[in-house]
């Protein structure tokens, strides 16, 4: 019997969740497999908590209740432990605003797990909701030298890249499957990051102790997307820049390592400047806030209700010019 954990996080969203958990109870397992789906409710305010436990009523799934936001690592961590302590061999962290393709989702990436003993973690490929033939994430790689992630354009660049960068492959966490075994070498969700790069960060502690990810390109996810970057809130560009930083400056290889610290930080204030010069202060100054914080290593949730120290500021300045120069060569070029 292959035993699943599926860990749904809420957060302020119950009409959504619920309509995700019956989703889900749809899917079809293969025979010897065996599902069970735990609702976390992260910390949302009465009225929703509330909503959810109507919702969830009569429902099979298992909702648990926690007082405070620990964020998506701190939240699914809650899952991981439990997971881990009832023996389950995988842990299906599913978004609550994920729908699934098919009733066939969680079967093919078990499908893939079970060809594949040293895949430690799994994604369907991902669409936009409401463009469901576009596909957004088909293969990730972590290009080392340049610092940067290169992503397939399409499922046939994918294919081909895979075999050959299998140590540098990731897979976001919208619908990601973990492997137990896998956990309990390479640890769980790193909680300083709150929410964004920790599926990121995980993937690339999974390939350092032996295990890879994997996409499973006959499944498929769709979820809502942004039409722009900055139609996302404040507190998203400050858990990105410094999320980013932790990420890069902790998982890089060493042989890639040279003058990481100034590179990294002339790009993260790059992008402070970019989004001063295309019109967004707000999105601008709560990224400062970010590199900021992971210059003086506060972790967790983000507090925006202040701004960055005077010298950070001088130095976003500073480099204001070379950068705008470059963003200015760019649209010229466009």
């Amino acid at each position: 019997m292959m035993r699943v954990l599926v860990s749904i996080l809420n957060w302020n969203g119950a009409a959504q969740t619920v309509e995700c958990v019956r989703d889900l109870l749809r899917q079809q397992l293969p025979e010897g497999a065996r599902a069970d789906i735990l609702v976390i409710d992260n910390g949302s305010a009465a009225a929703d908590a509330q909503a959810l436990g109507d919702g969830l009523a009569g429902l099979p799934v298992r909702l648990r209740r926690e007082s405070v936001n620990h964020g998506f690592a701190g939240g699914h961590n809650l899952a991981v432990a439990d997971a881990l302590a009832q023996g389950y061999d995988f842990l299906w962290l599913v978004n609550n605003d994920a729908v699934m393709g098919d009733e066939h989702v969680l079967a093919r990436l078990l499908a893939l797990m079970v060809a594949d003993p040293r895949c430690g973690a799994a994604s369907p490929l991902l669409a936009i909701l409401d463009q469901p033939e576009k596909i957004y994430f088909c293969g990730n790689f972590h290009d080392w030298p340049s610092g940067t992630t290169r992503r397939a354009r399409d499922v046939d660049e994918a294919r081909r890249l895979a075999p050959a960068r299998l140590a540098q492959q990731w897979v976001p966490g919208t619908a990601m499957l973990l492997r137990l075994d896998a956990l309990r070498t390479a640890g769980a969700l790193d909680e300083r990051m709150f929410a964004y790069y920790e599926d990121d960060e995980l993937c690339a502690r999974l390939a350092a102790a032996g295990w890879h990810s994997a996409v499973a390109y006959d499944a498929r996810v769709l979820h809502a997307m942004p039409k722009r970057e900055t139609d996302r809130p404040p507190y998203y560009f400050y858990l990105m820049a410094r999320n980013h930083l932790i990420f890069w400056h902790g998982s890089t290889p060493a042989a890639h390592r040279r003058a990481l610290g100034l590179k990294l930080l002339d790009r993260a204030l790059y992008d402070v400047n970019r989004l001063r010069y295309r019109g967004y202060p707000q999105h601008a100054e709560a990224a400062l806030l970010g590199v900021e914080d992971f210059l003086r290593r506060r972790h967790g949730r983000p507090q925006l209700a202040r701004r960055a120290a005077l010298p950070l500021r001088w130095l976003r300045a500073l480099l204001w010019l070379p950068h705008r120069r470059v963003l200015r060569r760019l649209d010229g070029n466009a």
